[in-house]
């Protein structure tokens, strides 16, 4: 049901993702204003926005296109808004949010819609349990050229949820609604749920991405792979240990289940996929592995269990991090 509110907008971290999201809102006349870098946030800028992909192609043109930076929100009495949408990468979470929450209206909401674990406490210490919504996100985006993000895959809907308190519930409806009308499905779940959904991406994520940068191959090479499979069921088995140690709810029975559903149901229409760790490698950023694999690890070390798969993943990922910037 629609709620007859349009939200004002910011992506927050105007990447590959952040550009498909914003895109796809202009497209429906919302507002939507941009904080981004590089070569990509200053292409469209100047020459606008095109988003393609697996849902289409939609072109927003400069004119239109509502550019921001940090300085430009600096001064007293610059505009609020009423939904953020944090975008950035995860070792970019507490910076973020630390800007982001001087822009967020007192009745908005900030969403993140990222990668990896404890971004949803930083946010919420920061702008406060009230007002941060939790996003598992699960369609893979790349920047094809500066100004060109394209949609690659689709593994599932984008979910929202209130991880610690109820929100401004015509806010996430209207983001509900908005993200559907454009064209990006989408719907709301239920606090247990989006805990247990975005520990579900955590397990996609962790067995799939650091392989596929390591290796250097598509996600369908590892699942077609008896020696990559050996490793991914593994990584998957020490993971529901740190989760049945943390009280985690999973949305799987056992390490087996996912197992089965991550070969059977989630590779299949990912197979053609690169990692982000791996594009993020290949030009010379900082991965995401602390925050998914190395997260584990700390997780596991906290609770006295012994992960040897992730502990290596995240220390070669981090050998080949440091080689790649020399």
């Amino acid at each position: 049901m629609k709620t007859g509110i349009s939200p004002d907008y910011l992506i927050y971290g105007a990447g590959a993702i952040g550009s498909v999201l914003g895109g796809f809102l202009q497209t429906l006349g919302r507002s939507v204003a941009y904080i981004g870098r590089g070569a990509h946030f200053r292409a469209f800028s100047e020459n606008g926005l095109k988003v393609s992909g697996i849902w289409g192609e939609r072109f927003i043109p400069a004119e239109e296109m509502q550019k921001s930076t940090r300085i430009a929100f600096s001064p007293a009495g610059q505009k609020k808004f009423s939904i953020i949408l944090l975008c950035v990468k995860a070792k970019d979470t507490i910076a973020a949010a630390t800007d982001a929450k001087e822009l967020l209206s007192d009745d908005g909401i900030m969403v993140s819609m990222q990668n990896g674990l404890d971004n949803w406490e930083a946010i919420a210490s920061l702008a406060g349990q009230g007002r941060t919504v939790g996003a598992r996100v699960i369609f893979g985006a790349e920047i094809l050229e500066p100004g060109h993000a394209n949609v690659t895959v689709n593994a599932d809907d984008v979910l929202l949820g209130e991880p610690f308190l109820p929100v401004n519930q015509l806010l996430l409806t209207a983001l509900k609604d908005d993200l559907l009308l454009s064209g990006i499905p989408c719907r709301i779940v239920s606090k247990d749920e989006i805990w247990a959904a975005i520990w579900g991406k955590v397990l996609y994520n962790c067995s799939l991405n650091p392989l596929g940068a390591l290796l250097e191959v598509a996600y369908g090479d590892l699942g077609e792979n008896e020696e990559t499979r050996g490793i991914i069921r593994i990584i998957i088995e020490e993971i529901f240990l740190v989760m049945k140690a943390k009280g985690v709810k999973a949305p799987y029975r056992d390490a087996d289940e996912y197992y089965h559903y991550l070969l059977n149901k989630q590779l299949p229409p990912t197979v053609g996929h690169r990692a982000s760790m791996l594009q993020d490698i290949e030009l010379g950023r900082q991965t995401e592995i602390d925050a998914l694999n190395g997260a584990i690890s700390a997780y596991a070390r906290d609770c006295g269990i012994i992960t040897p798969y992730n502990d290596l993943l995240t220390s070669l990922i981090k050998f080949k991090e440091k080689k790649k910037a020399f």
